[in-house]
């Protein structure tokens, strides 16, 4: 463990993203959780569970259905998780040796509910630039992805019907522009799980369908597993 991973730092990190006692002490509750997190040979893959924030895994954990279907915008652990937990799992990757590794992993466990896509970005014709914060433009703002289109990545979820999935996690590329292409799949009733929302241009373009069409169901800055940092994840349901 690094000097960031010590109960100083946990305390620190907590009380910076508390707002009152009790926030505190929820985020406190996960203290074992992290720390335990960061033992050898630990990871999300490993555990099978999402790499998103403690509150988020919980809410997951606690309302998925087995007759859900859901479809992801980037694998990992939150793949086996589901693939154990509901009926239908989809994801799109675009790395393709970690794509390669994870349905290596998964026949390996022998999930037949798994439907995996590997889509690689595409250079853009000419010198016009995009803004990743525009969701019309299905930019990445990661490192060595400038000049690419995530466009076809973004629109797979398009070939399936309107109002199809009980949960869509976007957690991979071009996130506001993959979360424009998902709202249309997502049944009433169904779940829009964003991760990484410190980031504020993921959400920003939403925020009227969010304010009139959605209910938020967790949506605050708490410990993540495996890394000291606390992020904030963004779980949404569709009215």
């Amino acid at each position: 463990m690094s000097w960031k991973n010590t109960l100083p730092f946990f305390i620190w990190q907590s009380l910076k993203y508390a707002d009152n006692r009790a926030q505190f002490s929820q985020l406190w509750s996960y203290r074992k959780r992290w720390s335990d997190s960061f033992k050898a040979n630990r990871n999300s893959v490993v555990d099978e569970m999402p790499w998103i924030n403690f509150p988020a895994c919980e809410y997951l954990e606690k309302n998925l259905r087995p007759e859900y279907k859901v479809f992801e915008y980037g694998g990992g652990g939150s793949t086996l998780f589901f693939c154990k937990n509901v009926a239908e799992v989809t994801t799109v990757e675009d790395h393709e040796a970690w794509f390669a590794t994870l349905t290596k992993i998964i026949g390996e466990k022998g999930y037949t509910n798994w439907n995996g896509e590997f889509i690689v970005p595409e250079p853009v014709e000419g010198n016009s630039r995009r803004s990743p914060e525009n969701p019309m433009d299905f930019a990445s703002k990661a490192g060595g992805k400038e000049g690419l289109s995530f466009e076809r990545y973004a629109r797979s979820i398009d070939r399936f019907p309107e109002a199809y999935f009980d949960l869509i996690l976007v957690d991979g590329r071009a996130r506001p522009s993959c979360i424009q292409q998902a709202l249309p799949h997502l049944k009433k009733g169904g779940l829009l799980v964003v991760d990484n929302t410190e980031r504020p241009y993921y959400l920003a373009p939403f925020q009227d369908i969010i304010r009139t069409q959605f209910k938020t169901e967790s949506d605050r800055y708490a410990p993540v597993a495996y890394t000291p940092d606390f992020t904030k994840t963004t779980v949404l349901r569709k009215l």
